[in-house]
């Protein structure tokens, strides 16, 4: 039933906007927000997932198993609507192929070799920069509107989340360097998949979801063969093999194929601003099922980061006009 839970979410997440009696967006602007904010909540759980996951396995092999669940669990869905022949289109091979390396092969193994050369705390910092690579790829490449006020909230936003997550001094090292490059990977691989999206409707985000973990899973399961890094034996360990299902399912199909949902429907700029809350859900998280309690900082960065989020979630998704000579 878990192949399942891409295509329904977005169902509901539809039916949703449909009963939503705002009128401040457009319909479109409404459901893009609602599929960013179910994006929060499950790329919140990754960097839990992973620092645990890298704990007890391979940090390689455990992303390539990750990738591939993902992969042929999005395969399997795209087999049962009937559209899984447009994977395979020669004309959009090369483009496939940018998207599953730089959206899985290259960005999984700087984060899960990055997160086991720093703290949890410095790669959930060094990640937030990923608004300021959005902010420049749409408005360069997508032809996105950036406004002033956005710009305003997106720092507010990031400030808000520093302030949650910084408890000492900053040190940098070669795993925050790896991590600093995590998100540049994923805003190529965002880039790729709007204007493909755009180009043809016939690719769906399922199918861009679906493309990056298959073709990004296979990639990285040659890098892995290549390496000698086999660690196929541990499989037989309950603990290992749910933590790779609950990653691949949850934290890599369901949520690319939501996040993709998102990005189709608002500015790639916005979406990420407002995803990028997601470490303020993990310490939450953290609160519920560690006992953790939130410190004054904590409360403090969570206040900054919803007034962020309440002002930006305000701004519609606009093209820039294009100037006619």
């Amino acid at each position: 039933m878990l192949i399942f839970l891409s295509s329904r979410c977005i169902d509901i997440c539809q039916l949703t906007t449909n009963l939503i009696g705002v009128n401040i967006l457009e319909k479109k602007e409404k459901e893009g927000i609602i599929f960013t904010i179910i994006t929060i909540f499950l790329a919140g759980s990754l960097p839990i997932v992973a620092k645990y996951g890298v704990g007890i396995i391979n940090p390689l092999f455990f992303a390539t198993s990750c990738s591939l669940v993902a992969g042929i669990c999005l395969f399997i869905v795209t087999l049962i609507k009937g559209n899984w022949k447009i994977l395979f289109f020669k004309k959009y091979l090369f483009y496939f192929f940018i998207i599953g390396f730089f959206g899985i092969t290259i960005s999984n193994i700087l984060f899960f070799y990055g997160v086991t050369l720093t703290s949890g705390i410095n790669s959930a910092i060094l990640l937030q920069i990923e608004p300021i690579y959005s902010l420049f790829i749409g408005y360069i490449f997508l032809n996105e509107r950036i406004t002033l006020k956005q710009i305003v909230y997106t720092l507010v936003i990031i400030l808000g989340t520093l302030t949650v997550l910084y408890k000492g001094k900053f040190i940098v090292n070669w795993g925050d360097y790896l991590v600093l490059f995590t998100p540049l990977c994923w805003q190529i691989t965002h880039l790729q998949s709007k204007k493909l999206m755009a180009k043809d409707k016939s690719i769906s985000p399922l199918i861009i979801a679906t493309v990056r973990t298959l073709y990004g899973g296979v990639l990285l399961f040659i890098v892995n063969y290549i390496l000698g890094v086999n660690q196929f034996n541990r499989l037989n360990d309950t603990k290992i093999l749910f933590i790779i299902f609950f990653q691949g399912i949850a934290g890599f199909a369901l949520q690319y194929s939501v996040w993709y949902e998102a990005i189709k429907r608002i500015n790639l700029s916005k979406a990420t601003a407002l995803v990028c809350i997601y470490p303020v859900f993990s310490i939450i998280l953290a609160w519920f099922t560690l006992k953790e309690i939130p410190v004054i900082n904590q409360v403090i960065g969570l206040g900054i980061i919803m007034l962020g989020i309440f002002g930006l979630s305000g701004i519609k998704s606009e093209q820039r006009k294009k100037i006619i000579l």
